[in-house]
Parts: C-alpha cells; sequence; structure tokens
C-alpha cells in the first residue's frame, strides 16, 4: 500500500509529508483549495509527464517521493528483474524535476528510467482522475480492461499475436523490394548486368590513372623534351661547350700543378668537372634517346585516362568504391537470378506468420470470451450494489474479421440502465455521473483480479448525490475494506466513510500562497463535515447533523466489512 507522499516545491506546496493508512483516506477542502495538486504530485512520482508550473516559483527543481510497503508479488517480480534491493517489502519511488525539463527518478536510492518506474507503478497502483470515465467510451479501452482481467495467458497471446504481426510485416517489406512486373525485372537484370561487365573489362587497377597520367604528360610534350635535351647536350659538347672548356684548362693547369699542392688541388677539382660534365651529358643523351614519341601510344593513353574517368565518374571515386559497387551489383544480380525463389519463400514465410497469428488471435479471443462471461457478472454485481437497479451489462466481443496487434475481437460495453430499454453501447446511454459509477464499479473488480494494492479516486462523485452518493459512498467503503483506496470528495456521505481524513487548505499571506495538508483528529473530521454540509452558514444542529453522519458511517462500514468478510 502507499504509506507516504513527501512533496517539495511542487506547485503551491512548500514541503509536505502526507501519511497514508490501510481502508479509506479521504481528502477534502474547499474548491480551488488544491487537492488535485496532492494527486499530481502522485502521478509525476510515478512517471507521468509534468506540465508547465508545476515547480514552485523561486526554486531550481521540485521532488515528488512516494513510499509502499507491504507490496505485492507483481512488484517483487519486476523489482527483482530489474535488479532493485526490497528487502524489507517496502519501495520508495522517488522523481526530481529540473527547471530545464530534465527529471530523475530513483527507486530505493538508485536511478531508474521512467518506463522501468511506469511498469513497477502499474503493479503497486491504479488512479482513476477526473474525467478519465470518458476512456470508457473508446472501444480500445474497454478491450484493454478485459485483457487486463484475463490475465497473463491473454498478456503473453497480446505479446505473441503482435510480434507475429512484426515479422510478417518485415516479410512484406522484403517482398515489396522485389520488382513484381516480369519485364521491369528483365531491365533490371539487363542494367545490373551491363555495369557488372563495364566494371570488370575496365579492371582498373590501384595507381594506374597516377601513372598514366605522369605517362601522358611525357609522351605529350615529347619533341619538346627532345628539342631541349639536345640543345643541352649540343651547349655541353659543341664547339666551345662547356667540356671544350674543361678540357682546355686541365691542359693548362697540368704544366703547373706538380708545383704547390694547391695548385694540385685545383687541377683535380677541375679533373672531377671534367668528368661530371662527361657523365651528366651521356645521362642527358641518354634520356632523350629513350623518349617516346609515337602518336598512337599517347593516344592510348588518353583513351583509357577517359575510360578511368567514366568508370570513377559512375561507380566510386577511387578502386575500393568501384570494388565494392562491383559486390553489390553482383549481389543484387544474384538475388534477381534467384528471384521467384526467394518470393516463393517470403510467401511462404508470411503464410506461415499469419496462420500463427490467427492461431494465436483466436486463443486469444476463446480466452475473452471465456474471461468476458465473468467479468460481466461481477461489474453486473458491482453496479447493483452502486445503485443501478435491475441494470443490464453485456461485454459483446465480435470478429474483426482481421488479425491486428489487438486480436481479431471488436469490443462494445453494452449498457441498458432502465427496465425495458434496449441495450445499446455503453457511449449512447450514460451520463457522466452515471459513467463514474460504471467506471467505480469496473475499478473495484478489476482492483480485485489484479491484486492492486492502491486505488486511488480523484471526484469519483462528479454528477452524483442524495441516495445514489450513499451508494458510492458504501461501494467504496466495501473496496477498500481489503484495497487501499485513497479518494478525493466533495461529499458528505463520501467523507464521512473515511478510515483516515486528510485536509486540504490554501492560505494567502501577502503577496505568496501556499498549501497545507492536515490529518485530521476526531474534532477535525466534524469540523470538516460540517463545512462540507452547511457551507458557510455553521450551526449547532448542523454540527450534530455531521457527527451523527460520522457515526452512521461508521457503523454502516463496520457491518459492510463484515458481511463481505
Amino acid at each position: 500500500m502507499l504509506s507516504s507522499l513527501h512533496v517539495k516545491n511542487f506547485a503551491l506546496i512548500d514541503e509536505a509529508d502526507i501519511s497514508f493508512e490501510k481502508g479509506l483516506n479521504i481528502i477534502t477542502g474547499e474548491t480551488g483549495a488544491g487537492k488535485s495538486i496532492i494527486l499530481g504530485a502522485i502521478v509525476t512520482a510515478l512517471g507521468e509527464r509534468s506540465g508547465k508550473g508545476i515547480i514552485k516559483e523561486g526554486t531550481d527543481s521540485a521532488i515528488c517521493e512516494l513510499t509502499f510497503t507491504d507490496i505485492g508479488d507483481e512488484a517483487r517480480r519486476i523489482c527483482d528483474e530489474e535488479q532493485i534491493d526490497i528487502d524489507d517489502g517496502s519501495v520508495t519511488l522517488s522523481r526530481k524535476i529540473m527547471q530545464n525539463g530534465r527529471s530523475v527518478t530513483r527507486i530505493n536510492g538508485e536511478t531508474i528510467s521512467v518506463s522501468t518506474s511506469r511498469a513497477i507503478a502499474g503493479a503497486l497502483i491504479d488512479i482513476y482522475g477526473q474525467n478519465e470515465h470518458q476512456s470508457l467510451q473508446d472501444s480500445r479501452s474497454q478491450l484493454a480492461i478485459l485483457d487486463r482481467f484475463c490475465g497473463q495467458d491473454a498478456s503473453s497471446l497480446l505479446k505473441e499475436t503482435a510480434s507475429l504481426l512484426s515479422e510478417k510485416k518485415k516479410f512484406e517489406g522484403e517482398l515489396d523490394k522485389f520488382p513484381t512486373d516480369e519485364s521491369a525485372r528483365s531491365r533490371e537484370i539487363d542494367r545490373l548486368e551491363f555495369e557488372i561487365n563495364e566494371i570488370e573489362e575496365a579492371a582498373v587497377r590501384e595507381g594506374e590513372e597516377e601513372d598514366l597520367k605522369e605517362q601522358f604528360k611525357i609522351l605529350a610534350s615529347a619533341r619538346t623534351i627532345k628539342e631541349n635535351l639536345y640543345g643541352a647536350i649540343d651547349a655541353l659538347r659543341g664547339e666551345s661547350g662547356a667540356l671544350d672548356g674543361t678540357g682546355a684548362a686541365l691542359k693548362c693547369l697540368t704544366h703547373v700543378s706538380a708545383i704547390t699542392e694547391e695548385l694540385s688541388g685545383l687541377y683535380d677539382r677541375t679533373a672531377d668537372l671534367d668528368s661530371m660534365l662527361g657523365d651528366l651529358c651521356s645521362d642527358i643523351e641518354r634520356y632523350a634517346e629513350n623518349i617516346d614519341d609515337d602518336e598512337e601510344k599517347l593516344a592510348e593513353v588518353e583513351k583509357r585516362l577517359d575510360l578511368i574517368s567514366h568508370i570513377k565518374s559512375r561507380y566510386g571515386r577511387n578502386v575500393a568504391e568501384i570494388d565494392r559497387f562491383l559486390e553489390e551489383d553482383k549481389k543484387a544480380l544474384q538475388k534477381l537470378s534467384e528471384c521467384d525463389e526467394e518470393i516463393a519463400k517470403l510467401k511462404a514465410k508470411i503464410l506461415e506468420t499469419q496462420k500463427k497469428a490467427e492461431k494465436a488471435a483466436a486463443k486469444l479471443s476463446g480466452i475473452r470470451h471465456e474471461q468476458g462471461k465473468v467479468l460481466t457478472k461481477l461489474i453486473t454485481e458491482a453496479l447493483e450494489e452502486l445503485g443501478f437497479n435491475k441494470i443490464f451489462f453485456d461485454i459483446e466481443l465480435r470478429d474483426a474479421g482481421t488479425v491486428r496487434e489487438s486480436g481479431s475481437d471488436e469490443i462494445t460495453f453494452m449498457v441498458s440502465l432502465n427496465p425495458g430499454a434496449a441495450p445499446a453501447p455503453l457511449a449512447k446511454v450514460a451520463s457522466g455521473g452515471e459513467l463514474s459509477r460504471i467506471m467505480l464499479a469496473i475499478k473495484s473488480v478489476m482492483a480485485h483480479a489484479e491484486e492492486i494494492d492502491s486505488l486511488v479516486f480523484d471526484e469519483i462523485d462528479t454528477g452524483i448525490s442524495g441516495r445514489t452518493a450513499q451508494k458510492v459512498a458504501e461501494r467504496l467503503a466495501v473496496i477498500s475494506g481489503s484495497t487501499q483506496v485513497i479518494c478525493i470528495t466533495h461529499l458528505s456521505q463520501i467523507a464521512a466513510m473515511a478510515d483516515e481524513h486528510i485536509l486540504i487548505e490554501k492560505t494567502v499571506v501577502g503577496n505568496s500562497t501556499r498549501i497545507d495538508v492536515t490529518s485530521l483528529d476526531d474534532t477535525g473530521i466534524n469540523k470538516e463535515l460540517t463545512r462540507m454540509l452547511s457551507g458557510a452558514l455553521v450551526t449547532r444542529t448542523v454540527e450534530e447533523g455531521a457527527k451523527e453522519l460520522k457515526e452512521l458511517a461508521d457503523s454502516r462500514k463496520k457491518d459492510l466489512r463484515s458481511s463481505v468478510k
């Protein structure tokens, strides 16, 4: 059960600690006092999306923290899966929301994801907020209620059906990639074969383009290169060339080289220069003789470069990319060549998963029909206890004619609220107040079936009064005998049934507003019930009436709970 709520800097609350007890916990207060802020704090802690303005003005963050004790088996199972320590059987779920919109959720001090928080919360508490009864008009919500009542078997079949349909969709997507038009398929094969042949025939090698470009530069300038090389040779070897000069210099130095070491050194250096010039002239001549000025070869190199440029423009910027393109084309061609076989395989897989999905959906439908009868009986009994005399309620299931993720059933909650009236869809015949009571009946049945530890109702009394309000109060008293109930109400008949009564008050001090939370003692309860009965005018008679109302409610509650046991 939910044992406490700690709130700090949330909306108009500076800081508050609220303790909840077993049984029926009632929250009351003047209209606009901030009762629904308490519910907002609970759902925020449970991971619901927080709206703007929930962080108290002037503060950096808000904290909402829930502590659950004596948690049930399902909550324990989820905590075990998430490796969360719950040795003492209690869970403290907290959420901190920052001004930048970020939030941190923890359970027993360990940071967890919001999805994990919601999964655990789903096994601990069920919340019925204002106007939630409108969801009863939606067939998807109605089907969800039935599936939850059907339990784990239905949940497993739902997951199996959804998984199979997802697998089928994947196979259908793969099938769509194959061209169904034979002529289009033939054209695609022709295209792939052309590209493969073009790339393989080109046989572009790594580094080939760079080598060809170097050859092209030389071939394109062969005549100019030769002319200049032979010019250099003539300048070195020709009449009055450099070699003649060094030869004459050697003759001159020969006559004096023996006179001194320095002159001998000059002779040696001149001799080296003459030898170097001779070698240089030979190298230039050899290079010039090897220059190829074949016009046909130049044309071949140019043609090859053009081909490489074309291949790169179509299939990749380099050899590695071209090779990858080639491999992808080969795989695609192989797939198309084996197209008929692959299409047959995919069609077989689609048919197989469809049949499996239909089988799972059929099993699910069987469980729904069987458990739908049980749920119909329980909800009808709960509605009769809430003052619906001779009510007709039925869960109508129909074959949808196709299998969807939700199965193969369509559902409608059919009701007749008046004797002699033909049954009609719930959405068309029930008023807001009637929907609230029907939702209460469903919640009470579901809480027992799902072993939910705590139920929260925000103004379940919408649109009701008088004898109907008394019936709702009595039903809440019965439910809270086995399941903790937290209820926000404006009606004294419901408030009088409280095992724990909490008062919410708004106080304005200067330019600031705050909300105070008080757990009422007997005197406080009598005072609050008096306010709820009388409004602004308080008389001794009203005070005595409030006291009597509480005494009668406690007596009636005791009798109701004893009869259930």
